[in-house]
């Protein structure tokens, strides 16, 4: 098979249905978005006068079918993520989520590294590769990193003890930017990318906290951390799995610490979900989840997301004549989403001045 992004979505498609999964369709358009950590597109639909967004994810969505009674499912299509622009992210992208009742993360962690490797087989017809000036070889044992033990072994960081000024101190000292709303999530999350750009992988990332997993389930052993794992391969995350958590009370609890985070300024901080909750309280079975996108293709060729697209995003050069004031349309889908009480001022704000500055209009 000639090595494309195609080739790589039609041997996972093979591989998924040999394991006894089907695929299946979720919404585009949400009036609550979820699944990620990550700040959505908005838009308005007329026929029914509402404001929606953009999905993140398709996990909240294909969690309801498995609630429903579906076992093994999966779906392949874009996501739309309206944050920053660079080698490995674009707003628009294709991602492959998969989800497997009576599974557990330790069952998907196989799963993927069987896919990983049948890709690899099937349409490169090897396992090495380099990637980001970095050597790796599938076909390796994929060793396993732990999340807590290794910020502290490499930066003398405690997540759970260290304070967020001694983070940021450490963040700096390494030449790390941050902009945004800064909260303890994201200085643990930028402690973790320092080391994380050094390894080649492939590996797993596991025992990541509770408090920046908001959907994943706690270990037994351990309620502080997660049955959560990330692929670790050149230096990036690959992917992102855990077992579920379908526990509807610890869920609503964390949704709304997660709904404090974005009315305190955080963007991509998750939204409180309540038919999500309410379906977990009609009971969904054990599950396991995995998503990645379209970044593997990238990897395996060692290139940018921008190569790896047929059709990048661009900046539009508009023709003054083109641009109107549609003043009435943008204080209507501001006063729909004011109209929920779930997005502060802030939010409120840069959502305005978004449509604003992309106003146009069918007359020359």
């Amino acid at each position: 098979m000639k090595p494309s992004a195609s080739g790589i979505w039609i041997s996972t498609r093979k591989f998924l249905k040999d394991k006894g999964f089907i695929e299946v369709e979720t919404p585009v358009l949400e009036s609550v978005t979820g699944g990620a950590d990550a700040r959505p597109f908005v838009t308005h639909m007329n026929a029914i006068d509402q404001g929606f967004f953009l999905r993140i994810s398709t996990e909240l969505f294909q969690k309801r079918l498995i609630g429903a009674g579906f076992e093994k499912i999966y779906t392949i299509g874009p996501n739309f993520r309206n944050e920053g622009m660079d080698d490995e992210h674009l707003p628009e992208y294709y991602q492959c989520e998969w989800y497997w009742a009576y599974a557990d993360y330790r069952d998907n962690m196989e799963l993927v590294k069987d896919l990983f490797r049948y890709i690899a087989k099937e349409v490169y017809g090897k396992t090495k590769f380099v990637s980001r000036g970095m050597e790796y070889d599938l076909a390796d044992e994929w060793k396993e990193i732990d999340y807590v033990e290794i910020i502290k072994e490499k930066l003398g960081i405690d997540i759970f003890k260290s304070t967020d000024k001694e983070m940021l101190e450490v963040i700096k000292k390494n030449g790390v930017v941050l902009t945004g709303t800064i909260n303890r999530s994201r200085l643990i999350d930028n402690c973790w990318k320092i080391i994380r750009k050094k390894i080649a992988g492939p590996a797993y990332l596991v025992n990541e906290p509770k408090f920046m997993s908001p959907l994943a389930k706690s270990k037994p052993e351990n309620p502080e951390l997660t049955e959560r794992f990330h692929v670790i391969i050149a230096g990036s995350e690959l992917g992102n799995g855990y077992t579920e958590l379908n526990d509807p009370e610890d869920q609503k609890a964390r949704f709304e610490e997660q709904q404090a985070q974005r009315e305190a300024g955080d963007e991509e901080a998750q939204m409180l979900d309540a038919d999500f909750v309410e379906m977990l309280e009609y009971g969904m079975p054990p599950t396991s989840g995995w998503g990645h996108s379209e970044r593997l293709f990238w990897f395996m060729e060692d290139i940018s997301g921008r190569e790896g697209v047929l059709f990048p995003p661009l900046r539009v050069k508009r023709d003054p004549p083109m641009v109107v004031k549609l003043a009435d349309e943008v204080d209507e889908i501001v006063s729909d989403f004011r109209k929920t009480g779930k997005y502060n001022e802030g939010f409120l704000k840069d959502l305005e001045e978004g449509l604003e500055k992309n106003k146009v209009t069918k007359e020359r």
